[in-house]
């Protein structure tokens, strides 16, 4: 609704403001359509060209050289979308080819080309950026995510520069002394303009919740978030040197002064543009991390949100020639909202029932899992909820808690898998480590109250990939929920199809009573161990050593006794069931690189490709990934990591 009363306004604003507009970008361009025997040739996107030139000599060079730069700038940014839509084809027909190789035994030089350029692809840009200042300017990102920027960035460099006509015009004006000076800097100006307009469509598609791109490549929507902020500083730093380069222009180089930068800012395009500059400003300052911790998640997402609304409106009022970037985004923007109301609607509305039509919120029960003396605190959400679609291992909701902040939604894994037995009624569990913001307070509530939950999703992919044969899970404290469900999927479908392949369980906690949040599923493990020697699980305790099950900076206090019993007993299960191990670590941490290693290496004796999958800390990603990448052999070997576990 806001969207649309947004764009009908500034509909109107153009239709009244459009003959002024155009009388004074025909003055700006220092054209007279009314002159005698004149024609007009039309350009897309450019204000129509009167010909023949009746000006003076380096006026009409100049004009030259302007209208043959709007046409290159014309074709580089069509150039760069044709790219894009031609890279997102080839995606699309290679998920298709793999899919379908899965159903026969692949052979061919095609299937061998592929398998050495997956080989390349995982040795050289899976693992993250080692460099401590690219880490400290990027976060934890892979060389293939930092090599798509740097290409883009490229692009954008190179194709600002060539084609500019790099002259100087002094042109006299009519009856003064004075000369405008006429250069190639309003060309330049201009092409960063539009490459900007251009890239801002290929922003919105990557900041989408319900995201099209994830539809066409396979690939969850978090992972274009690290290039939709960095397009995004793109496009702002075009904008700005738009702006930079016609103000020196309009009030520095075009003469007399002030009396024509004091004109040129008065023109109502001028006006739009100024607003639109000051909105992308806002944006960007708002989507900074001290921003948001200052002003909290709501204010982020809400206004940001509304913000983008905004901008696009100013832009397609600033230069409606090129409208069709700003309908493009702001169609993208709309459908992004819309669909998601319409899944959160379908969610909560009876699940297409009529008998219980209306919009009903889930109840989930809190429970308080852990405490620590350095407040590490964990909760456990419970409810069931009616599903007609249930989700998949290792998708995710968006949780919204409306009696806390009905403007603020959360990613959580549900370390829950669906009960296929079950059409309708499902039931969520979810791990929440407690943060600031919402989490603190749901973990300020009285133990076990319920609390009301709107859903969102579910999103992501499912695991275990289509045709994946052996499964390593590697998980770092809440990020079990993540993998725990992929595990028992992988059990489930190897029951299914028969053949024996390999599944491994990695879990990475820092204390041993932080195997009680899950303590229903690991015994569930340990009894599938007993049953199949294809299963592994080994958990490793970072802060205990062997025997102490308290850390040093800790006391135990009078309610942890029936605690440390379960977790003695548990842990005295797992360790007594061949394939299962419990290890203290006392303070280090577990070495990855070993662990991926020794599952390759089993997988191997059973034959099949191997998927490695995880949840948890960047740094522990950031091991997974370096390990697969390192690894020497030429068996087909994935990599997936959720990064939103901790």
């Amino acid at each position: 609704m806001v969207a649309r009363v947004l764009v009908a306004v500034l509909l109107h604003l153009y239709t009244i403001t459009g003959m002024m507009a155009a009388h004074f970008i025909n003055a700006r361009h220092i054209q007279d359509p009314n002159a005698a025997n004149t024609t007009r040739k039309h350009y897309w996107g450019y204000p129509s060209r009167v010909l023949p030139c009746t000006k003076d000599t380096g006026t009409c060079e100049y004009l030259d050289a302007v209208y043959s730069m709007h046409e290159t700038s014309m074709r580089y940014a069509f150039i760069l979308w044709a790219v894009l839509l031609g890279i997102a084809a080839t995606w699309l027909f290679i998920r298709g080819w793999r899919m379908t190789s899965h159903e026969r035994q692949p052979s061919g030089p095609l299937e061998s080309a592929w398998r050495h350029l997956a080989l390349a692809k995982r040795r050289w840009l899976s693992p993250d950026v080692a460099s401590k200042p690219l880490q400290r300017l990027f976060g934890h990102v892979s060389r293939l995510q930092l090599l798509i920027l740097t290409i883009l960035l490229a692009y954008c460099l190179l194709f600002s520069l060539i084609g500019i006509t790099y002259r100087t015009w002094l042109t006299p004006l009519p009856a003064s002394p004075l000369h405008n000076t006429r250069a190639g800097l309003g060309g330049f100006a201009d092409r960063v303009g539009a490459l900007a307009y251009a890239l801002t469509p290929f922003a919105v598609l990557l900041g989408m919740r319900e995201s099209v791109l994830s539809v066409v490549t396979g690939v969850p929507y978090q992972h274009f978030n690290f290039l939709h902020r960095w397009t995004g500083r793109v496009v702002f730093v075009q904008a700005v040197l738009h702006t930079v380069a016609w103000t020196m222009v309009e009030g520095r180089l075009y003469q007399p002064q002030p009396g024509v930068y004091r004109e040129f800012i008065g023109q109502q395009y001028v006006v739009f543009g100024v607003v639109a500059m000051f909105v992308l400003t806002l944006m960007l300052v708002l989507s900074t991390r001290t921003a948001i911790r200052w002003f909290g998640y709501e204010v982020f997402r809400v206004g940001h949100w509304g913000l983008a609304v905004v901008y696009l409106g100013a832009c397609w009022g600033h230069w409606e020639k090129l409208w069709c970037w700003m309908v493009a985004s702001l169609v993208l923007v709309v459908l992004d909202q819309v669909v998601r109301w319409v899944r959160v609607a379908y969610l909560h509305c009876g699940g297409g029932k009529r008998s219980n039509f209306g919009f009903h919120c889930a109840q989930a029960h809190t429970t308080t899992l852990s405490s620590s003396a350095d407040n590490d605190l964990v909760l456990r959400l419970d409810f069931t909820h009616t599903h007609r679609s249930p989700w998949q291992a290792g998708q995710h909701f968006h949780l919204t808690f409306p009696s806390l902040s009905l403007w603020q939604s959360h990613p959580f894994t549900p370390s829950s898998l669906p009960d296929p037995n079950s059409s309708r009624l499902q039931h969520h569990t979810y791990l929440l480590r407690v943060r600031e913001g919402i989490t603190a307070r749901l973990a300020a509530l009285d133990e076990g109250a319920t609390v009301p939950v709107i859903l969102s999703g579910p999103y992501g992919r499912g695991f275990p990939s289509y045709g994946a044969q052996n499964v390593l899970a590697v998980a770092g404290g809440t990020g079990v929920s993540f993998t725990l469900p992929v595990v028992l999927e992988a059990l489930r479908q190897r029951v299914a199809c028969g053949p024996v392949f390999a599944v491994e369980f990695v879990w990475v906690v820092k204390r041993g009573r932080d195997l009680l949040w899950v303590r229903e599923e690991l015994g569930e493990l340990r009894e599938r161990a007993e049953g199949w020697t294809g299963l592994g699980v080994r958990v490793f305790i970072t802060r205990e050593s062997e025997g102490r099950r308290v850390g040093p900076d800790e006391k135990t206090t009078g309610d942890m006794g029936e605690g440390e019993s379960m977790v003695s007993e548990l842990v005295g299960l797992l360790n007594g069931t061949s394939g299962c191990s419990v290890s203290f670590l006392g303070g280090r941490h577990p070495a990855i690189a070993e662990v991926v290693g020794d599952f390759v290496e089993r997988a191997a004796m059973v034959g099949g490709n191997v998927e490695v999958v995880g949840s948890g800390p960047e740094t522990m990603g950031s091991d997974v990934r370096s390990a697969v990448a390192e690894l020497s052999v030429d068996t087909d070997v994935s990599c997936y990591w959720d990064s939103r576990g901790d």
